[in-house]
């Protein structure tokens, strides 16, 4: 029953959930979920099935997998809307980059894009004086299905997209 409740939530979650939130909300203790969730992983990995479960920091979230994205990108709404994606692109190119430096390029829905992109563990922002210094995480490279974490790695992959 658990295990069937914890993939249902990640199924309709339109975020990335804790363990944690997911326990609080089945009546479990935290480690069961992350069993549970390890199992639903290698369940669908062994299934071959165009859906996974990745881990983003301390979170999780049910996805298409990247090679499937072309054939629903039509057809459902994206997790980052296209705003927040170019907000990412910026960060990720320019990477790392100032706050302020971002808010001159992306203008002021930037600080509204970082707040996302922060919660969903994608970017990482460091304190800098009065500024944040923004870079990508290994997030956001399992995200968006980049291997290596270089940042050439990354703009080869950004050139290839656009």
């Amino acid at each position: 029953m658990e295990r069937l409740a914890v993939e249902a939530i990640l199924f309709s979650s339109d975020k990335p959930l804790t363990s944690g939130k997911i326990a609080d909300v089945i009546s479990i203790t935290r480690e069961e979920v992350e069993e549970i969730i390890e199992s639903l992983i290698r369940d669908y990995r062994e299934r071959n099935t165009a859906i996974e479960i990745i881990r983003l920091g301390d979170k999780y979230v049910m996805r298409i997998k990247p090679q499937f994205v072309k054939y629903v990108d039509r057809m459902v709404e994206r997790d980052l809307d296209r705003g927040t994606l170019r907000t990412l692109a910026v960060i990720a190119y320019n990477q790392p980059i100032k706050m302020s430096d971002l808010a001159r390029k992306r203008g002021n829905k930037a600080y509204q894009h970082v707040k996302r992109l922060l919660e969903l563990g994608l970017i990482s922002g460091k304190k800098a004086g009065r500024t944040k210094i923004l870079e990508t995480t290994s997030a956001f490279n399992t995200y968006f299905n980049i291997e290596g974490d270089g940042k050439e790695t990354i703009k080869e992959k950004l050139k290839e997209l656009s």
